[in-house]
This record gives structure tokens, sequence and C-alpha cells, in this order.
């Protein structure tokens, strides 16, 4: 399995410039195909992957990205996703920088 870092280049739906970004958190990522219950309908979902004791799901570090859509790809560093998530029943713009290590 690739390993991975996820940049956040949004908070709460306003662009932040790189020096105020969070560090990054590392993956592995899970992309899955779900029914989102405000939008009723089937979306993708990217969520970032934790196993606890005898493989037990975790919480994830940062919420779900919903509705991921690629915006840029370097095949051998990095991609920018966009899509949103949501925190406190409120959707928010999100992008995801994923980089390969």
């Amino acid at each position: 399995m690739l390993n991975c870092t996820i940049t956040r280049t949004h908070r709460r739906g306003q662009k932040l410039h790189e020096r105020d970004r969070d560090p990054p958190v590392p993956g592995p990522l899970r992309m899955e195909a779900t029914t989102h219950p405000a939008l009723r309908r089937v979306v993708k979902k990217l969520t970032i992957v934790r196993h606890g004791l005898y493989g037990s799901n975790m919480d994830s570090p940062i919420p779900d990205f919903w509705q991921p859509e690629l915006q840029a790809l370097i095949s051998e560093r990095a991609m920018m996703i966009t899509g949103f998530e949501e925190i406190g029943a409120q959707r928010y713009y999100q992008g995801w920088h994923i980089r390969w290590e």
C-alpha cells in the first residue's frame, strides 16, 4: 500500500494560505459510493482509514470528503481533489492535496 498524506486547503469553506494550513494527516484513504442522508442520493466519499485494536475501525481525524473531483494530478508526486465536508450539519467547500511518499 502506498503511503500518503492529506493536507486540507480550506477551513470552513475559506481558502487558506499555505502557511496557515494544518499539518498533513497521514493516510491511507478509502473511496466508496454511499447514500448521503441530506442529498438523498448515492455519492462518492473519501475517508481516512484508521484501525484500532484487533482491526476495529476508528473515527477519521478529519471529516469525510464528499463528492471528490480530481482537479490536478502529477502521478509521481501528488494530486488535488475538491469536494465538500460536513461540520456541524453544514456543508463546506474543501480541497485535499494528497501527496505520495
